[in-house]
């Protein structure tokens, strides 16, 4: 068996980065080995913006995994589904390109004490580091940076008149909510370039894969990881229904938060109750691996339009084919889009606060939240609660490594997020009533046309209740005893492992988690080598 200096399990939107730097930086020493369970992101769905739409729908390139039934909810289990392809979940995702608010970062430096800086102000220099942007070069953006961010080049009419509809409910036109403040509506910035996807595999992996140093192997389950004495040596993994084993001198986890956890359970390390009654031989009692798992929740509110606006009929047979059709000869049209070009973010107890909601501005109708139902035009707000108290958790169902997991979000067992939740439909539903979408949106909001009463609100919530894909904290990271990883992202109790992916947040953050996720990555591996020269 070939012996690595690392090896990096996961190739997601950290697992892209820690693989591509460590292969760059000479401190690190020898050869690195990144395994991913996916294939590769040769599918030109994932690399056309609009194209994400038909692999969730389709279920392409997915873990398509399931909730436990939510009984805070209507009792129904919920889809959650994560990428399983090179670039993970920025290869499959909307593309939305959001850090959240300087007191989200303040909570993970609260979390480590003084025993690490992962302030905004520690974050910063990475995001800057990483990105490309083609409209904002100031101090709180850059440009000639692998991650490309950009503006839509063309906002469409639907969406137009939802940033002047916010405007009229009383939030102010905010063209940058990655600048000084989030509060207010903004058209949407999104990781595209070259009119193409710009995901964690192709700008930061792809690019690294040409070093003789890097060896990436796709369709490998990881199993467990090797301890021996104390240290992590290696993986047990199967690759075409063949198990084997490989060796390296550190291994770094950046599997999610969903399939990081379960790894470490079925590696010994977790709530050692629970591993012996799975017949696990318990390495290192960690009683938190998979707590604290939490995610945003979002609610969708829809209304018909009574004019042909947006891009409803854009995604449905002839105009699908020739949108399809034009994008692949000018690279430009429906298809260049992710479709969501506009959003806003509110406190809607107080809207001159820091926003606790976010709203997405979908130019279609859609009942499941991912590609468009029926053929009149219309329009969906997606109501995202920013900063969940709500807490669930992940568990392993049995021993088989090829199983999948328990998981419980427990979106909505907090009561102040249902409140939240139900002032932001009611700003929500302002908004609609706004001249610049009253003019143009049925009066009978489609199917929803009863929300007036809290309690209308709340059965709304309890039966459309679904997610952003955002999982996070089930491996957390703190000063504490019981936290999974210290500020370093090392697994306490075991030598020469770390996590380094969504599952150290301590606390989600305001938005869409993809570009903190990659940033977060970048933080990582600086630690690592720091602590390598150290």
């Amino acid at each position: 068996m070939k012996a690595f200096d690392v090896i990096v399990v996961g190739a997601g939107s950290a697992g892209c980065v820690v693989a591509s730097r460590l292969s760059q930086e000479s401190q690190s020493g020898g050869a690195v080995l990144l395994l991913e369970v996916g294939q590769r992101d040769n599918d030109p769905l994932i690399h056309i913006p609009a194209g994400y739409a038909k692999i969730l729908e389709h279920a392409l390139h997915l873990w398509p995994y399931t909730t436990t039934p939510q009984t805070q909810l209507d009792g129904r289990a919920r889809r959650l589904e994560q990428g399983k392809v090179l670039g993970g979940g920025s290869s499959i995702n909307a593309m939305v390109y959001a850090r959240g608010q300087v007191r989200d970062y303040a909570s993970w430096q609260n979390a480590v004490g003084e025993t690490g800086r992962w302030s905004f102000d520690d974050m910063l220099p990475h995001f800057l580091r990483q990105e490309n942007n083609d409209t904002f070069h100031n101090g709180r953006h850059n440009v000639g940076g692998p991650l490309s961010v950009r503006l839509p080049h063309g906002i469409n009419e639907l969406n137009l008149a939802c940033i002047r509809a916010f405007q009229e409910a009383g939030l102010p036109y905010n063209p940058d909510y990655n600048g000084i403040t989030q509060r207010g509506v903004s058209p949407a910035q999104t990781t595209i370039g070259g009119q193409k996807r710009c995901s964690s595999a192709v700008a930061f992996l792809h690019p690294a894969e040409e070093n003789e140093n890097l060896d990436v192997r796709t369709g490998c389950l990881v199993h467990r990881i090797l301890i021996e004495s104390g240290r992590a040596i290696g993986v047990e993994y199967s690759h075409n229904n063949q198990v084997g084993q490989v060796y390296a001198n550190e291994v770094i986890l950046c599997a999610g938060a969903i399939q990081s956890p379960k790894i470490l359970m079925l590696s010994g390390i977790g709530p050692a109750d629970a591993l012996n009654s799975l017949g696990i031989k318990v390495v290192h009692d960690a009683p938190d691996v998979g707590a604290n798992f939490h995610d945003h929740p979002l609610v969708p509110v829809s209304a018909h339009c009574t004019v042909n606006v947006g891009y409803q009929r854009d995604s449905k047979g002839l105009h699908a084919v020739a949108n399809g059709i034009r994008y692949l000869l000018t690279h430009d049209g429906p298809a260049s889009t992710n479709g969501i070009e506009s959003n806003c973010y509110f406190d809607p107890d107080d809207l001159e606060a820091e926003p606790t909601i976010q709203c997405f501005h979908l130019p279609i109708i859609s009942e499941n939240g991912l590609s468009p139902t029926g053929k009149q035009a219309g329009l969906t707000f997606e109501v995202v609660v920013l900063q969940p108290a709500s807490r669930g958790s992940l568990k392993l169902k049995d021993a088989n490594p090829e199983s999948f997991p328990l998981i419980d979000p427990g979106w909505f067992n907090d009561a102040e997020d249902l409140r939240r939740a139900i002032g932001g439909v009611r700003f929500i539903r302002k908004a609609m009533r706004s001249p610049s979408l009253s003019a143009i949106l049925e009066p009978n909001i489609a199917g929803e046309n009863q929300l007036e009463t809290d309690e209308d609100i709340v059965r709304h919530i309890k039966e459309k209740t679904t997610t952003m894909r955002h999982p996070v904290g089930s491996c957390r990271m703190g000063a504490d005893d019981r936290a999974v990883v210290d500020a370093h992202l090392r697994v306490k109790g075991i030598e020469g492992f770390r996590i380094i992916d969504a599952s150290i947040m301590p606390n989600i953050v305001s938005g869409n988690t993809n570009a903190p996720t990659i940033a977060l990555a970048d933080r990582g591996v600086d630690l690592f080598l720091a602590d390598r020269r150290a």
